[in-house]
């Protein structure tokens, strides 16, 4: 019996390995640059105090504080872009995203997608994946992006999240909130 389940643990482990969240297995990675902020954080920065006349400043917080995960993985390295593009294909082929818009300029591509939330304004999860930005004139330390990979999971209102990308200088903000803006 105890062959039989050490048999089976080793014949299931590479569909755990191969199933691994594409932020955790690059997170250490010099050739990504990683930013992950966890509910914690967005805590804090709803406590932050707000200037009630600024109508802004409290959509901003709004959305903050309905944000759990917020995770960003970029790089210009090829053999990651492929890896992190089959990531996306089979991460939408297993789940209940829905494509929100997709925008070709150029060699870039910047694709949206969603699992839709309690209303049409909300959503579970939004990612945001932009790949051939390498000719454009976008850098972070240094480095040419190629591919960009955002994930936000909350209760996300989806009017307000591209302030958020435009306030982090994020590529594709301006995208999503052309988007936004439409579906209105």
């Amino acid at each position: 019996m105890k062959k039989l389940l050490f048999i089976g643990i080793l014949v299931l482990a590479p569909f755990f390995t191969t199933a691994q969240d594409i932020f955790d297995k690059y997170e250490d990675n010099d050739k990504v640059t990683f930013v992950a902020m966890q509910p914690k954080m967005f805590q804090m920065l709803g406590k932050m105090s707000v200037n009630s006349d600024d109508p802004e400043a409290k959509e901003f917080f709004e959305l903050v504080n309905s944000i759990t995960s917020f995770k960003v993985i970029t790089t210009d390295d090829a053999a990651i872009s492929k890896d992190v593009d089959s990531w996306v294909a089979n991460r939408l082929k297993s789940s209940t995203f829905e494509e929100l818009m997709r925008v070709r300029d150029g060699d870039s591509n910047v694709k949206f997608y969603v699992k839709e939330g309690k209303d049409d304004d909300h959503v579970k999860e939004l990612l945001m994946f932009v790949t051939g930005i390498k000719d454009m004139d976008i850098d972070i330390n240094g480095k040419k992006l190629e591919t960009v990979l955002l994930s936000l999971t909350g209760d996300i209102n989806l009017r307000s999240v591209s302030k958020l990308t435009d306030k982090m200088d994020l590529p594709g903000g301006d995208q999503l909130g052309k988007a936004s803006k439409k579906s209105n």
